[in-house]
């Protein structure tokens, strides 16, 4: 029989399956679409493969590739797949099938994706139920809403202080972007809610926790040593905030930070606080570290 009087076959097969209500499929799209399968990817052991005869008119099934490098799929048995395409696997696959089976078997194969798992991130610190949560299908999940479905914060929680811990591609290192969720949560400031990738840490810090201690002195209403907190980031106009701001005798544009190296090499910088604070020149703030000293001095001669 030849190719065109097969396809007049399928179509007059296909006209009276039609009458009976099934869902009817293209014959001319059956028979042509192996070319376009995936012919890049190499399939490897382990992998999770969607499989389907065309011609069955059934839905596919999910086949795993065993530490042989195998797939199981019926009538055709064991075949071999790690190391092939998707293309060059269903070619295989239709071959075999068409010995004893088929006049003609359009075999599709693909990369299986369960939808009902977008993959886990996991939540460590202080939160209700620490450990690894789903990413729900269909659903953007953020940082702020991952906590809610862990339970919420502890009682010994700092919302403020939460941080993302994204892992980089090879050779590359980790990011963390620290989340004040308290203000997210208590502000609706969406837009400062972080999405989750699979694979993301979330880490909520303890109130209180520090990784070392500045000082400001000078003309702030309320100098004194601050605690830096842990796996937070603190510029310094905040910390002036922090410390009740300037009083009304600071050079609030000649804010100075004396900062010591691992060497013990002394380093000066000395910023415009005022114009960060009043015009929003958050470029220009420094990042505070630890043992950072912040002097505040005083204008001589107020106008």
């Amino acid at each position: 029989m030849t190719r065109t009087l097969f396809i007049l076959f399928l179509m007059t097969v296909q006209a009276l399956v039609g009458m009976t209500g099934l869902a009817p499929f293209d014959v001319e799209e059956s028979v042509d679409s192996m070319s376009l399968l995936d012919d890049t990817e190499v399939i490897q052991v382990g992998d999770k493969l969607a499989y389907m005869v065309a011609e069955d008119r059934t839905p596919a099934i999910v086949v795993m590739v065993d530490e042989g490098g195998r797939i199981d799929v019926p009538l055709a048995g064991k075949v071999d797949a790690a190391g092939l395409t998707a293309r060059k696997l269903a070619e295989r696959v239709s071959d075999k099938l068409e010995v004893d089976y088929y006049y003609q078997a359009t075999v599709h194969v693909s990369e299986y994706k369960d939808m009902s798992n977008r993959g886990q991130i996991f939540l460590l610190g202080q939160v209700v139920r620490q450990g690894t949560l789903t990413i729900p299908p269909g659903e953007v999940l953020t940082v702020s809403k991952a906590i809610l479905r862990a339970g919420g914060f502890t009682q010994n929680a700092d919302p403020t202080r939460v941080t993302l811990i994204r892992r980089g591609g090879p050779g590359q290192k980790e990011i963390k972007t620290e989340v004040n969720v308290a203000r997210i949560l208590e502000t609706g400031q969406l837009e400062d809610d972080l999405v989750i990738q699979p694979d993301d840490f979330i880490f909520i810090a303890q109130a209180g926790d520090s990784s070392g201690e500045y000082t400001v002195t000078g003309a702030v209403r309320g100098p004194g040593i601050y605690p830096l907190p842990m796996g937070t980031q603190i510029t310094l106009s905040e910390a002036i905030l922090k410390a009740g701001g300037f009083n009304e005798f600071a050079a609030k544009n000649g804010v100075k930070v004396i900062r010591y190296d691992e060497n013990g090499v002394r380093k000066e910088f000395e910023i415009a606080v005022g114009n960060i604070l009043e015009e929003g020149l958050r470029d220009d703030d420094l990042l505070l570290q630890p043992d950072d000293r912040i002097i505040v001095s005083e204008n001589w001669i107020q106008f």
